[in-house]
């Protein structure tokens, strides 16, 4: 619901006012009316109607509120923050329109003790300034929802895009499926130096979920997974950490029911197939590039890949397809165990 225009919110105080004048000429020739008796009546009614339409602005802007969550699997700074500020919000749109209410209320209580007045012309003014007050109070609560509203626009906003990448991720590993090719997570994050799995980020178990239900996709589905790394620290430590990595998604993924033999094979290739073009360590060109664009592309290039070698619906052929690319075979598999891994090795590769 839109919020009330200036010439909407007066409108009905200026009918007020002039059912009041109009009594105060009738009272002429009926000598016996109140005046104010009118205007009360009329306040009353139009009081009415609009806390009816404050509680029902209010009660959508809740539940929207309500409605508005970081979808699971994913995680979003800018929706995170919104959602603190229109939690604490609501409870200052709420505030508003439970003083409405009691501005309302208040300005009944007066009418009814100044209806009783013998003084026509006191008791109209006491009708005409409840009115008044009710007012301030409606378009304050009006004012505190007008401010609220964007930020849940916003959030709305953020939420529809987020849910629309994991439908995304979804259908690309349906297609994989079927299709064949390979696909990179970058999304699968772990701890610096290591092949333990970073759990605090929301993406990275969404994602391993995703692929343990895309690795039950039909019988004879058979991938391989490859780990890459950045190009941070010694290059054959890199290497081994990206095989050890590669061998931890194997490892989650048997964990969560699936067979084995879908997994037909792990390697590691470390640095040497960078997803997006990454300086040197060490080089004029990294000192050059801001801090956040260098994390954003090593982020990119530290992943794993996996490559559909046998796809749903044809016969398993026993070794890798034509569509296995050379982001499998550029080096030869790195045949060393995780327990090899220096953990101290490089940082954040």
């Amino acid at each position: 619901m839109h919020a009330a225009s200036p010439t909407r919110r007066f409108a009905w105080i200026a009918l007020v006012l002039a059912l009041g004048g109009l009594a105060a000429c009738d009272h002429k020739e009926r000598r016996n009316d109140n005046p104010a008796q009118e205007s009360a009546a009329v306040a009353d009614r139009t009081m009415a109607r609009r806390v009816s339409e404050l509680r029902s602005r209010q009660t959508q802007l809740s539940g929207r509120i309500g409605a508005l969550a970081v979808p699971d699997g994913t995680e979003d700074a800018t929706l995170t923050a919104t959602l603190g500020e229109v939690q604490n919000q609501i409870g200052l749109v709420n505030a508003a329109c439970t003083a409405a209410d009691a501005a309302a209320e208040q300005a009944r209580a007066n009418a009814t003790a100044a209806l009783a007045s013998p003084d026509r012309i006191s008791a109209q003014r006491q009708v005409e300034a409840g009115v008044v007050a009710f007012e301030q109070a409606a378009m304050a609560a009006d004012a505190a929802m007008n401010q609220l509203e964007p930020k849940v626009i916003a959030g709305e906003q953020i939420m529809k895009r987020l849910l629309a990448q994991v439908a995304s991720e979804v259908a690309r590993l349906q297609r994989l499926a079927i299709e064949g090719g390979n696909a990179d997570f970058s999304d699968i994050n772990f701890s610096a130096g290591t092949a333990d799995f970073d759990f605090a980020r929301p993406p990275s178990k969404a994602s391993l979920e995703r692929l343990s239900r895309f690795a039950g996709s039909c019988p004879e589905l058979r991938v391989g997974i490859t780990g890459h790394t950045s190009k941070e620290g010694d290059a054959a430590q890199n290497r081994a950490l990206s095989l050890a990595r590669a061998d931890a998604v194997k490892g989650y993924l048997v964990a969560q029911g699936v067979k084995p033999e879908v997994i037909a094979r792990t390697a590691g290739l470390g640095s040497t197939k960078t997803a997006v073009d990454e300086p040197d360590p060490g080089t004029p060109a990294e000192a050059a590039m801001p801090p956040a664009q260098l994390e954003m592309i090593r982020q990119r290039n530290r992943r794993v890949n996996v490559e559909v070698i046998t796809p749903c619906g044809k016969p398993a052929t026993g070794g890798p397809s034509d569509a296995a690319g050379p982001a499998i075979r550029v080096a030869p598999p790195v045949e060393q165990p995780a327990a090899a891994v220096d953990p101290h090795a490089g940082h954040g590769h």
